[in-house]
């Protein structure tokens, strides 16, 4: 049963504010403090707590990309439903919200049904006078309700910072069910206004919950700031916070003018009035229902690159290829397939030698573009960068660049130096090559660890001896025969 206490205080007036809180205050658990030992097999976990958690697949995208799972506290065996319609509430709220309209595609989105033994949240309040009353003067009940993770409102005393007093059981959780997840939410089944972000997001199902569910996403995924005044304890230097006002060094200096960025006192207090944010009253991390402002769209942005990598899937699979044949094709598969306005910029390169002409998602080699004097395996590489223009910041490319690489052997063929003369020609025949020139021309011929079997003077007609086998002239099949 809930027991309540009376609250004692005023109604707490609602503002389009997001929650004070700040990304790092509730969640002080870290996940190695919480998975000392063996990992529970997720069989064992299930019995040792008693239900099944069942684990819904709301999307899958591929295994490069962000795990996102949401779980839930405070809902019965008879709400598992209304949770999980709630969680697909949430994402569709934050995959329309730019720029995550663009990158669903670039998440595994998940919901693990848990199971409380009562309905709700808790809400504790503070003892004062020898009474328990709300800190901020919630109407909200004075109520403990038994959860499973045991989340409550009054957390560090502010009534809108719903956390649980321990961690351990979120990450025992994961750690068994979910261990490779990547992005955590807790949607606590409560209208009362709140939300909290860190090292996972929690979001009350208030009216407002998908703009807090997204504004908590910008804290976790992203470690941005608050753009409002929230207490001194919570000012520092972060991608959308800094003291630095100068508009030539401040660390959104390439944005500095566009869509109303600058550098606007935080205020509050005499030091809140020392740090600076990009915009004013015109983001997300500021106000709810509004947009993330172009600094905060980048560091989201930057933070994907972060985890998910352009190249997602490529062919061949191996990671070493032999090339028998008279040509080998290199694809890109990628998880993001350039939806307008983005695109994907590709630099491929053998030993290092940038192709400069190649720059679409597939390469197809001849043998003749190889150095047949190096020695193999060759190396074929591929570079990708997500070009978009939400990003401004030039050092971005280069530290988010997604790369594949194979080592190319060139099987049992041997390689011809390639020659571009006119009047000369190669024709198989039983026992070698047959080479045909009305002038004087040196050719050699390399085995395919680059050591020379033969150099000869070609004027008329040549005959070449080699073993039984295909050989490769200028990108040409060749087969010689005993």
């Amino acid at each position: 049963m809930k027991s309540l206490k009376k609250c004692i205080g005023a109604t707490l007036v609602m503002l389009s504010m997001a929650a004070p809180e700040v990304f790092a205050q509730c969640m002080v658990n870290t996940f190695d403090d919480v998975r000392p030992g063996r990992r529970k097999s997720a069989s064992e976990f299930r019995q040792q707590e008693g239900q099944d958690f069942p684990i819904d697949t709301i999307q899958y995208a591929g295994p490069e990309a962000v795990n996102f799972v949401l779980l839930g506290d405070g809902y019965t065996a008879t709400e598992q439903r209304k949770f999980l319609s709630s969680a697909k509430k949430v994402y569709n709220a934050l995959f329309q919200k730019i720029p995550m309209n663009k990158y669903k595609k670039w998440f595994n989105l998940y919901a693990i049904e848990v199971i409380s033994n009562e309905s709700g949240i808790s809400h504790p309040g503070v003892l004062k006078n020898g009474v328990y009353v709300c800190p901020e003067g919630s109407s909200m009940p004075i109520m403990t309700v038994d959860t499973y993770f045991g989340i409550h409102f009054d957390s560090y005393n502010i009534h809108r910072l719903p956390c649980p007093d321990n961690s351990t059981k979120i990450y025992n959780l994961l750690n068994a069910l979910m261990p490779d997840y990547q992005m955590v939410g807790i949607l606590c089944n409560t209208s009362e206004y709140g939300g909290a972000g860190g090292s996972y997001l929690t979001c009350t199902m208030h009216s407002s919950a998908t703009e807090i569910f997204i504004h908590e996403f910008g804290h976790t995924f992203a470690s941005l700031a608050d753009e409002y005044f929230a207490g001194d304890g919570y000012l520092g230097e972060y991608p959308n916070q800094t003291t630095n006002n100068n508009s030539r060094t401040i660390k959104w200096k390439h944005w500095w003018g566009d869509s109303g960025v600058g550098a606007f006192p935080i205020g509050g207090s005499t030091k809140g009035n020392g740090y600076y944010k990009p915009v004013d009253g015109t983001c997300e991390m500021e106000y709810l229902n509004k947009q993330f402002c172009p600094v905060c769209r980048e560091t989201i942005i930057e933070e994907l690159h972060n985890r998910v990598k352009v190249i997602a899937e490529y062919e061949p699979t191996a990671k070493t290829v032999t090339m028998d044949d008279e040509k080998l094709k290199f694809i890109i598969t990628r998880y993001y397939k350039g939806l307008s306005p983005n695109k994907v910029a590709f630099e491929w390169s053998i030993d290092g030698k940038v192709l400069e002409e190649e720059t679409k998602d597939s390469l197809i080699l001849r043998y003749d573009v190889f150095d047949l004097e190096t020695v193999t395996p060759h190396t074929v590489r591929v570079r990708a960068n997500e070009v978009n223009p939400l990003v401004k910041d030039p050092k971005h490319a280069s530290k988010h660049t997604s790369s594949m690489t194979w080592r190319v052997l060139l099987g049992e063929v041997v390689g011809v130096e390639s020659f571009t003369y006119d009047d000369l020609s190669v024709e198989s025949a039983s026992g070698g090559l047959l080479l045909k020139s009305k002038k004087p021309h040196a050719l050699s011929v390399y085995n395919l660890k680059g050591q020379r079997l033969a150099h000869v003077n070609v004027c008329g007609t040549e005959m070449i001896k080699l073993p039984a086998g295909i050989y490769i002239v200028d990108g040409k099949k060749m087969l010689v025969d005993r």
